[in-house]
């Protein structure tokens, strides 16, 4: 067995090509191709079997062999790795301060931007002008209508994971308010697990002159794990008087035209900016362990940065949201001025939904979106009983309806015409072409009422018989004017 395992070696790693015969490739005219032969393979196996040795001395010579190359090769690697590590840049500190607190040490990352501080094109300072009562409509939410905008805590945190059980840990809580017209940013960096409860305490003590709390998915995240872990840590924590989650809003406005609202996405296409060599969310739970495990603070100085930008964000995107709630600009987008119509039409300010349908249908967007426009407008005219804005934002919508939804707007006409302004023969027209809208049998029974109505219309009018108006009755006589008419006859009475 040894001996044929020793001969196959040999046939493999013998140098020579092989013959031109049957075996060897050949060309299509019948030729024998010509392929180059590489002799490395059989160099190496010959290398690792000595030529006069023992299958067991052999065998134990290549494993030698082996090991040497792998070391060899784990030289290298190893070189190439102190070579980066060479060329890295020099560990950085921690950015911020360590506070003691009588709970434990605290880390701290502040900052201020000034009032003329824009983040994209928006002003951040623009928040503080900012109506409550359009943030309440925004959100649907009548508790914000009387919130006190200057003392609004702006909150984000970054977390060792998004499960939001007892075992992720928000490591990263971002803080921001108003001081005069300057926004303060205020970072509470956990350094390693066990030392939350600083970081609590700090959190409840701005939550107690807190307003309200502003966030971004933070009513179904970034609170509740909050909460739970103040729970866990035994720290009273008050509950927000208020919360106002911007992505609520976001996707109320921008959702239909973006589909996608993440913050960043809001940023770019929204506030117009872009972040350049941002951190990827995904690996910011990594960078946390890392620097758990020892690495320096440069791990967590894009992690820092990102949170940052992410309460500058918060602001800004209020400003946004009531600029669109308030008015018009040019850079208003159609689809966005339909979205805060259907806000406006579901909160219940139908004349501000009139407005802005009207203003999404002139924008001169796609034509699925005016005639949504024109629709909800003519449903708005309809709440604030101005019929005839109605009938001609429903002939307008017409002319732009496509497919089935042009049956749905000669069904709303032929009802409109039918019990509001009562013309039969236009209602029986529009409804002629309304079968796609409504089942046949409705469709008839429709169309047989309005017939009877057309019918009753074109008969002459019945003339009212007159009634011989009634002779007054005499009023009905007090007791003390009865007496004095008995007393006036019986004196009548005995003078005759």
């Amino acid at each position: 067995m040894a001996l044929d395992l020793k001969k196959k070696l040999a046939r493999l790693g013998s140098p020579q090509a092989p013959a031109s015969g049957a075996g060897a490739p050949r060309t299509a005219l019948g030729g024998a191709l010509d392929v180059p032969h590489s002799d490395e393979p059989a160099r190496a196996l010959q290398s690792l079997e000595p030529p006069h040795s023992s299958p067991h001395d052999a065998k134990q010579e290549r494993i030698s062999m082996l090991r040497e190359l792998i070391a060899k090769k784990h030289a290298e690697m190893e070189k190439r790795r102190l070579e980066r590590l060479a060329a890295a840049p020099p560990p950085e500190p921690l950015p911020g301060v360590l506070e003691e607190t009588p709970s434990g040490p605290l880390h701290r990352v502040a900052r201020y931007l000034e009032p003329a501080h824009c983040h994209g094109r928006t002003p951040i300072a623009g928040a503080l002008t900012v109506s409550s009562k359009s943030l309440a409509a925004l959100a649907l939410d009548d508790s914000l209508a009387d919130l006190d905008l200057r003392r609004v805590l702006f909150l984000d945190t970054e977390t060792t994971g998004l499960s939001g059980g007892t075992g992720t840990l928000p490591f990263l809580v971002g803080l921001a308010w108003f001081e005069d017209e300057s926004l303060c940013l205020e970072q509470l960096l956990l350094r390693k697990p066990g030392e939350e409860r600083p970081m609590l305490e700090r959190l409840a003590m701005r939550m107690a002159n807190a307003s309200a709390l502003c966030t971004y998915n933070g009513k179904s995240f970034d609170w509740p794990l909050l909460r739970t872990r103040a729970v866990m840590n035994r720290v009273p924590v008050p509950a927000p008087t208020a919360h106002l989650d911007l992505l609520h809003c976001a996707r109320r406005v921008f959702g239909p035209r973006l589909k996608e609202v993440r913050l960043v996405q809001m940023e770019a296409e929204v506030l117009g900016l872009r972040r350049e060599h941002d951190i990827d969310g995904a690996e910011i739970p990594m960078r946390f362990w890392d620097f758990v495990r020892g690495a320096d603070g440069s791990r967590l100085t894009p992690v820092i940065e990102h949170n940052a930008n992410d309460l500058v964000a918060l602001a800004a995107l209020v400003v946004a949201l009531a600029e669109r709630w308030d008015g018009v600009l040019p850079h208003h987008a159609p689809e966005d001025r339909l979205a805060v119509a259907k806000v406006a039409y579901r909160y219940g300010d139908h004349p501000r939904a009139l407005e802005r349908a009207r203003d999404a249908a002139d924008a001169g967007g796609a034509a699925h979106v005016t005639a949504q426009a024109l629709v909800l407008g003519a449903q708005a005219a309809r709440k604030t009983d101005d019929r005839r804005v109605e009938e001609a934002m429903w002939l307008e919508a017409l002319e732009h309806a496509q497919g089935s939804e042009r049956a749905r707007v000669h069904l709303a006409l032929a009802k409109l015409y039918e019990h509001e302004l009562h013309d039969f023969d236009r209602a029986l027209d529009h409804l002629s072409k309304a079968e796609e809208a409504e089942d046949a049998s409705a469709i008839a029974k429709r169309k047989a009422r309005l017939e009877k109505k057309r019918a009753r219309a074109s008969l002459p009018p019945v003339p009212k018989k007159r009634r011989a108006p009634r002779k007054p009755r005499p009023a009905p006589a007090t007791p003390g004017e009865t007496d004095a008419a008995a007393v006036d006859a019986r004196s009548t009475s005995s003078m005759s």
